[in-house]
């Protein structure tokens, strides 16, 4: 088993969750930028570019009232962001309009504005910080694997102590969470392996961290079985070890094994679509050869209209199984060569390849929305959504696919903005 992917597949959830505060703080400093021009360079400020300024920071504002962890909403420098943020939008607000009627705004009042987003940045990296350390948290996160991978998985503090287990730790040790909880993994010893064995491990576990091999281990009724244990070192930022993550397969029974985990980590578990990781190393190979062969290329970002409401009205089930419907559709107008992934809720991200220019791209783009608008039949309920979609264009838009595809969502939102149910190119204006 190829324990290096269990920790690609925690480290791809964890950077999929984070990559969306990093956005949000993104758009929240193009608001500063904004507003730096307004008061600070003095530029003319009139209603419309006030509306402008303050929409910029949607962004932040629908990642903070999207979440829906409970782990994460109870941590203090979460619910401090939302305060921060409200003060300073209403802050903004006020400065704007003083503004845009040629008062004169006290550097006292900016000073506190300017204080309020230095604070915000601060507390958004202590939120970061907060969440590659909370362990529910990151198991959450890491839960397809965690949860069901037929290996077993087991957690432990730097002491060795249990923390967490999975279904199939409980399948093939046959001891439950509740008993092993708080024990340490001596519990399965089967004295198979005599002291200076488990020594070599942790010698090569603390110089490495990461240790594998065979071991033999002991079922709850006694019955001793092989398995081939993977042990990896979690570090702190400061490179202390905070924990421990244990994967292991039952040698005697081992089927699917890596198989099976290379799945789970490069494909999501609802829509079967490749995921976040698997995007972007289909994406920097599509850029490889684009830039070999002097093609055009382009990158979507999608989001589905009204989905919350969806799932509100109907019911989450409903609501996956038109995550799953909408995948179908748009898996069926694409070519072999193009991909779709889906990189978390309702937002999908394609690569269209081999494209002469933007009239191509746009009749894909009219060809998606239109076969997602088409009616739904779902457990007795029949509606039809919609979708927003933002493009953006290798060459002209830029070279680098970080930058691609954070285009391509800058033009989503714009496209939602402008009415939804459309698609638009990136351009320069947009920021």
């Amino acid at each position: 088993m190829d324990y290096s992917l269990f920790q690609k597949l925690s480290e791809s959830e964890l950077d999929n969750y984070l990559n969306e505060i990093d956005l949000a703080l993104e758009f929240h400093i193009m608001w500063l930028s904004e507003m730096n021009r307004a008061f600070i360079c003095h530029t003319e400020t009139d209603v419309h570019q006030i509306k402008n300024i303050l929409n910029n920071d949607d962004h932040f504002h629908r990642w903070y009232s999207s979440v829906n962890d409970e782990e994460l909403i109870a941590m203090p420098a979460f619910s401090t962001l939302g305060d921060i943020h409200a003060e300073m939008l209403g802050l903004a607000r006020e400065l704007l309009s003083r503004a845009s009627q040629h008062e004169n705004i006290c550097i006292n009042e900016y000073d506190r504005f300017t204080s309020l987003a230095s604070e915000l940045r601060h507390q958004i990296n202590v939120l970061k910080g907060k969440i590659k350390f909370n362990l529910k948290l990151v198991a959450k996160l890491m839960g397809k694997v965690f949860e069901n991978a037929e290996e077993g998985v087991m957690i432990t503090d730097v002491q060795s102590h249990i923390l967490a287990v999975n279904a199939s730790f409980e399948r093939v040790t046959q001891y439950s969470r509740e008993e092993v909880i708080g024990k340490t993994p001596s519990i399965l010893h089967s004295g198979n392996q005599d002291q200076g064995f488990y020594e070599r491990m942790w010698d090569v576990l603390l110089r490495e961290n990461r240790w594998q091999g065979e071991i033999w281990n002991r079922r709850k009724n006694n019955e001793v079985f092989p398995e081939w244990l993977s042990i990896t070192a979690v570090l702190d930022d400061n490179g202390d070890t905070s924990h421990y993550i244990g994967i292991f397969s039952d040698v005697s029974t081992e089927s699917e094994g890596d198989e099976r985990l290379y799945h789970l980590a490069h494909y999501d578990s609802l829509c079967d679509l490749p995921n976040r990781m698997l995007f972007y190393d289909r994406l920097r190979q599509a850029l490889s050869r684009s830039k070999r062969h002097d093609q055009c290329l382009a990158v979507m970002f999608m989001d589905l209209d009204g989905f919350k409401d969806v799932n509100d009205k109907y019911g989450h089930v409903v609501g996956d199984e038109l995550l799953q419907q909408v995948s179908k559709r748009v898996v069926a107008t694409l070519r072999e060569s193009d991909t779709i992934a889906r990189i978390g809720g309702d937002e999908f991200t394609l690569i269209i390849t081999d494209v002469d220019n933007k009239d191509a791209i746009s009749q894909i783009a009219r060809k998606i929305l239109s076969t997602i608008q088409e009616t739904y039949s779902l457990h007795g309920y029949t509606f039809s959504v919609s979708a927003s979609i933002g493009i953006s264009m290798f060459p002209d838009n830029s070279e680098d696919l970080n930058m691609l595809v954070k285009h391509a969502d800058v033009a989503m939102y714009r496209a939602k903005k402008a009415g939804k149910n459309q698609f638009k190119f990136f351009d320069s204006t947009m920021g």
